[in-house]
């Protein structure tokens, strides 16, 4: 009994850590245009800016993965799913930077963007400062950010657009569900966490996209 329990805890550990890495919040920025790029009829784009985007965000999955190991190699870092609180400065103020950087690229093609893609990469990044402060107190799952964001996109889709979110919706709130076991079965954050994430995520994205909020 005792062996076959140590077996089916192996077994969860191991099947949370691949969720943990297959929903990362490093591509979800792509996924949510990608969705966006498929579900939103009234999102029309060149396909020249349409390039350029998707490079941006290739770039944002890389740079940033790249630089964290880079900190681990030195001992900066303990591991790329940054489990200690007091670790995540680092990694936060990188990825607000590329992310920074990219919005204001994108201005080269304003003339061939929807003020969706400001609203979305903005988004991103409110997402990211919120999310850092409150870390600075309490450590929130970035992982459920990115997830919450994916949510708060389609809802903002289906207000602006009237795009048909139904059937991507209910999937995402699997995937929603499926990650926030994976961190909590990780112990790398409480229920309580993984919540917050979430909604923080919904909220800033949903109010940023349907609002086409822009700078």
């Amino acid at each position: 009994m005792a062996l076959q329990s140590t077996y089916h805890n192996t077994e969860g550990w191991s099947l949370a850590k691949i969720l943990s890495i297959v929903f990362h919040p490093l591509w979800m920025p792509m996924l949510i245009y990608m969705l966006t790029r498929w579900l939103d009829p009234y999102y029309v784009i060149t396909a020249r800016a349409d390039r350029f985007v998707l490079l941006l965000l290739t770039v944002n999955i890389i740079a940033p993965a790249v630089s964290m190991l880079v900190m681990i190699r030195y001992g900066m870092l303990s591991s790329i799913e940054l489990k200690n609180r007091n670790e995540r400065l680092g990694p936060y103020l990188i990825t607000i930077f590329y992310y920074l950087v990219s919005y204001f690229m994108l201005r080269w093609f304003a003339p061939e963007l929807p003020r969706e893609t400001f609203s979305f990469v903005l988004a991103i990044i409110c997402s990211l400062v919120f999310s850092l402060t409150v870390n600075l107190f309490w450590k929130i799952s970035v992982h459920m950010l990115a997830q919450g964001g994916v949510f708060g996109t389609l809802l903002a889709l289906q207000r602006l657009h009237h795009a048909e979110v139904t059937l991507v919706a209910m999937f995402c709130v699997l995937m929603s569900g499926l990650t926030g076991y994976s961190r909590v079965k990780l112990e790398a954050h409480t229920p309580g966490q993984v919540y917050a994430g979430f909604f923080l995520g919904l909220v800033v994205n949903y109010l940023a996209i349907s609002n086409r909020i822009m700078i």
